[in-house]
């Protein structure tokens, strides 16, 4: 299977201690492919733990690599589960169809 992050709404606190703009939380999408023909997602959102002053990157020069590092980090075990999720999800789709009823009173009107 692939996956792919995208990220929305970073929150970000102007200092923390000595730091400045450090990231607080952000919301994700993962999606799950196996042939990228169809995707199945899953929505959340990650709050981070206090910045580490020694292992700090700044604001601008985070990138979408280290992001998905991060969220891959702060989610820990839940990571597997949602992967797991999503597998199952992709093996077993879930499709919309017409109500019965409603397509029975549609061909009586024709």
């Amino acid at each position: 299977m692939t996956y792919s992050w995208t990220f929305k709404n970073l929150r970000v606190a102007a200092k923390q201690g000595d730091l400045a703009d450090v990231m607080v939380s952000v919301d994700y999408r993962i999606g799950c492919t196996a042939d990228r023909s169809r995707w199945v997602y899953h929505y959340g959102s990650v709050d981070f733990a206090p910045a580490d002053p020694a292992l700090f990157t700044e604001y601008d020069a985070i990138t979408e690599e280290q992001m998905v590092g991060f969220v891959e980090q702060t989610l820990g075990d839940q990571l597997t589960s949602i992967q797991n999720s999503l597998q199952s999800e992709y093996a077993n789709p879930i499709t919309t169809r017409e109500l019965p009823w409603e397509s029975k009173l549609d061909s009586s009107y024709q």
